[in-house]
């Protein structure tokens, strides 16, 4: 930026080149544009960059789940908790390449009490089985017309399905099919509970066959 006097151009508003000119404060003043930014990051950033990147994808194939597994959580939108719960739970390695830790995601988080679920699965009829156990209320943290949901996730394909199981104070057993064009070996399984008004969750936990 530089000052400058000129009685041909007078008070100078315009662009010449590269060059704007301006008029303030009783001067003119000639600045240079600036086309570009040259960007250098440091390793933490680019390390920050790629979880970003991985968790806003893996958020938009989990939309479904997440708009009921973070109900209520935080001023933002259901996928920026989901990326903040679990930023912690991806690595980055050298070559910037994000890992996400599956067996530690959370697809749900809130104060309610997890549910009681377990599963099995069929090889024979690609079938997953459900089996609720009842839960007792406790004030506050866990009703008996809670929603209990089920999630598969196929880490490949990057495809999940949300399954509606039974409330909180119901036994029982739920079964579900194996997805087409999906592979049981690259299926993650997760469960969480909600309000009845789906305004509150539990955290989600990981289950085992």
């Amino acid at each position: 930026m530089a000052e400058f006097n000129s009685y041909l151009l007078g008070k100078a508003r315009k662009s010449v080149g590269n060059i704007t000119l301006c008029y303030t404060r009783g001067k003119n003043i000639a600045k240079a544009k600036v086309f570009s930014r040259k960007d250098n990051p440091t390793p933490e950033i680019l390390a920050q960059r790629a979880r970003m990147k991985a968790l806003v994808q893996l958020s938009r194939q989990l939309l479904p789940v997440i708009r009921k597994g973070f109900a209520g959580i935080g001023k933002g939108s259901a996928a920026n908790a989901f990326v903040k719960v679990n930023m912690s739970r991806i690595s980055v390695d050298e070559a910037n390449v994000a890992t996400v830790d599956l067996d530690r995601l959370l697809c749900a988080s809130g104060m309610l009490y997890p549910p009681k679920v377990e599963v099995t699965y069929s090889e024979e009829n690609k079938m997953y089985s459900f089996m609720q156990e009842m839960q007792d209320e406790e004030n506050g943290y866990a009703f008996s017309d809670d929603q209990v949901y089920a999630v598969l996730y196929e880490s490949v394909l990057g495809r999940a399905r949300l399954v509606t199981l039974r409330v909180r104070g119901e036994n029982g057993n739920t079964s579900y099919a194996l997805p087409e064009e999906w592979s049981h070996e690259n299926v993650k399984l997760y469960c969480f509970a909600t309000l009845k008004n789906g305004k509150s969750a539990s955290d989600s936990w990981v289950m085992t066959l």
